[in-house]
């Protein structure tokens, strides 16, 4: 069973493209019993429920952090225990700036990093947070191959949600661990900007192209 805390865009994209590919949902929800929460769960399938943050991270195996950074401290508190689930961390600490663009939240540090130092037995895997919802939602409708990058310590886990993201139709991409999330986190700086300056028809997803291997490559001479 997924855990999704959050029912906004994120969340309501993430919870019924998980539940359509078979995986139990349950979201976390301050107010399960909201209309617009009820009707989220209506449109999840494969018996999916709402119920309290704690609750669900209770129920789940796997756990979706999918909160604005301004809810994460006193989510925190709600999760309880988390040793040995697979965390992942769609969240991003940005703040608005004063140029009506968003900025870094924090100084040497990122949403992820901070709910992996609360949670230290729990796997965090950051992800998901440099694609639009739209894309979560439907990954034909980015026209093209779109990438998630993974950024966490458990090698293992980040297999483990590779193969998820895999199916949901878009690529995942291993780039280290969970301290460069900071690099992920500034990615979405990036990707919000047109949003917010209203250029929707320069809006743009990620897509990290793989290329040859130096080794491999003719005229393409190795550092060192």
């Amino acid at each position: 069973m997924i855990a999704i805390l959050g029912v906004g865009r994120v969340g309501a994209a993430l919870g019924p493209h998980l539940s359509n590919l078979g995986y139990q949902v349950v979201y976390g929800a301050r107010e399960p019993g909201r209309e617009d929460v009820v009707e989220l769960v209506e449109k999840t399938s494969n018996g999916a429920q709402a119920v309290s943050v704690s609750e669900a991270c209770q129920m789940a195996d796997w756990v979706v952090v999918a909160l604005p950074y301004s809810a994460m401290e006193s989510a925190l508190h709600e999760m309880g225990d988390l040793d040995g689930k697979i965390v992942v961390d769609v969240t991003n600490a940005l703040v608005m700036g004063d140029n009506g663009l968003m900025k870094m939240a924090l100084d040497n540090s990122s949403s992820a990093e901070q709910l992996q130092a609360s949670k230290p037995d729990a796997k965090v895997v950051k992800a998901f947070n440099t694609v639009g919802f739209h894309v979560m939602a439907n990954p034909a409708a980015a026209g093209g191959s779109v990438s998630v990058p993974l950024a966490g310590n458990d090698a293992d886990a980040k297999i483990a949600v590779a193969e998820v993201i895999e199916k949901m139709g878009l690529e995942a991409i291993d780039v280290g661990p969970i301290e460069h999330a900071r690099s992920l986190e500034s990615m979405a700086v990036l990707y919000l900007v047109p949003y917010l300056q209203g250029r929707m028809d320069d809006a743009f997803e990620f897509y990290f192209r793989r290329g040859a291997s130096p080794k491999k490559s003719k005229g393409v001479r190795a550092a060192g």
